[in-house]
């Protein structure tokens, strides 16, 4: 990854995983516990009074209810205007023209059906990758991606649990285990185009290239950033990675980077049903009843072909407890303390030497 994406994240570290881990002593993965906590923020879809009482946006408006997304209606002002979906808080619009009777594709794509579909089967993150139609491009990001995934999928762990101790307590969901994939989404599809402007978010010049660009989603449809290829370097790709496998040190969903898509899925129900799958033990996870909309209703479209990377059958193996004397949360505390002055030393070593240099 680039030098200034390297710095933002580690300066991100210093500030909220010191303090933040030093007060909380959180060992649960970042992933994870966004999937359990960090509710998505709501895109505000403006539409005409008049629609809103008719008997298509009585029927969008039963679609929101039942799907459980997140997303607000608001009656144009101006007579005439088109309407438009755009990001929370006021961010970039995604679409803009007339409400018809496809208007249920601003919230479901076989993409994000697909999205949905990983999540509640466990998947720690998923990488998008967005291809540009420059074949040579295309063809280094997805080896990249490919080769540092297996990697990553060989070495990387989930922090210790102690499932006794109330801070670190997981709420109904898949089990927790680490497992990546990347999926492929051409620039140029016709049923995407809602999504990739999501999924870019605020860098939406990564439209307007032609060249492939990269995300990772993660939680319950959060995108933590959107870098292009020449950004996404192996170190880079590992960064991010194991950022989100690490100990969630700050808690606050506002402090922690990235924006949220727009997914019709009922996250609540959706994790209870992926707990008792896995508590039978299942693998055909959604494969009849669904909470996740398409465009038909509340049924899951079926999976497209995506490049996938199969995760690694032990890879989701718990290991044995460690027999340190220092155990409990005493001993995290220490942990992330030690682990903390290390980073702490790392960057300011990292901030000498790049002086040094430019020097």
């Amino acid at each position: 990854m680039g030098m200034r994406i390297k710095r933002v994240f580690k300066l991100w570290l210093v500030i909220f995983g010191l303090g933040g881990g030093l007060a909380l002593a959180c060992t649960v993965p970042v992933f994870r516990y966004a999937l359990d906590h960090w509710s998505p923020d709501a895109y505000r879809l403006e539409v005409p009074a008049g629609w809103l009482k008719s008997n298509a946006g009585e029927r969008f408006q039963k679609l929101i209810k039942e799907s459980g997304a997140q997303v607000e209606l608001h009656p144009l002002q101006k007579e005439g205007a088109p309407s438009r979906l755009v990001m929370p808080e006021n961010g970039p619009e995604v679409w803009s023209g007339e409400v018809d009777g496809t208007v249920s594709t601003l919230l479901t794509s076989p993409a994000r059906a697909e999205l949905v579909r990983r999540i509640l089967t466990g998947e720690s993150m998923i990488w998008v990758m967005v291809r540009s139609g420059n074949e040579g491009a295309d063809a280094i990001l997805e080896k990249r991606l490919r080769s540092r995934l297996e990697y990553l999928q060989s070495v990387a762990a989930i922090p210790e649990q102690d499932p006794t101790d109330p801070i670190n307590k997981l709420g109904p969901g898949p089990a927790l285990k680490v497992d990546f994939s990347c999926l492929s989404v051409s620039l140029d599809d016709p049923e995407e185009q809602v999504f990739l402007r999501m999924l870019a978010g605020p860098k939406t010049g990564l439209l307007k290239k032609k060249e492939p660009f990269g995300a990772v989603v993660f939680g319950r449809g959060r995108v933590l950033g959107a870098w292009p290829t020449g950004d996404l370097e192996d170190e880079g790709i590992d960064e991010v990675s194991l950022f989100l496998l690490g100990a969630c040190s700050c808690r606050v969903k506002f402090q922690n980077p990235g924006w949220d898509l727009a997914l019709a899925v009922n996250w609540d129900e959706a994790l209870l049903a992926a707990q008792m799958e896995a508590d039978r033990g299942g693998q055909n996870l959604f494969d009849g009843e669904a909470r996740v909309a398409s465009k038909e209703g509340l049924e899951v479209d079926p999976a497209p072909e995506f490049v996938r990377i199969e995760a690694d059958s032990n890879s989701g193996e718990e290991e044995a407890p460690s027999s340190s004397p220092v155990s409990g949360r005493t001993g995290r505390m220490i942990g992330v303390l030690v682990a903390g002055l290390g980073v702490l030393l790392c960057f300011f070593t990292f901030s000498a030497r790049a002086e040094s240099k430019g020097s």
